[in-house]
């Protein structure tokens, strides 16, 4: 992964990530997903994920900054639970909702953290 570095605003380094702005129940749906996907996975990628949903959860005004491993994580969490409903018959709209909006989530500069 490649970390584009710009220098915008007086010096301050800056980097492009994706931007996810969600409401409370888009969070709390994206917390969920990547809690239960941590036990399909390895224990360095559970690990990471677990940072992720901590970092959902404490997002300022629900603005979510994700890097392009972050992002991929994300997906695959949300693509995992979407099938878990579909595949239980239930249905999987708001799942679809907001994996929709993640995939047209813009990248935005944002300050090295």
């Amino acid at each position: 992964m490649v970390m584009m570095k710009s220098y915008r605003k007086a010096g301050v380094p800056m980097e492009k990530q994706r931007m996810l702005k969600m409401s409370q129940l888009e969070q709390d749906m994206l917390v969920k997903a990547l809690c239960d996907a941590q036990s399909d996975v390895q224990p360095k990628q559970a690990e990471e994920m677990r940072s992720l949903a901590a970092k959902t959860v404490r997002a300022p005004r629900r603005r979510l900054y994700l890097s392009d491993e972050e992002f991929g994580r994300a997906v695959q969490a949300l693509n995992r639970k979407r099938n878990a409903y579909l595949s239980a018959g239930r249905s999987s709209v708001g799942f679809d909702r907001i994996l929709l909006k993640l995939l047209n989530s813009k990248y935005r500069h944002t300050p090295v953290r």
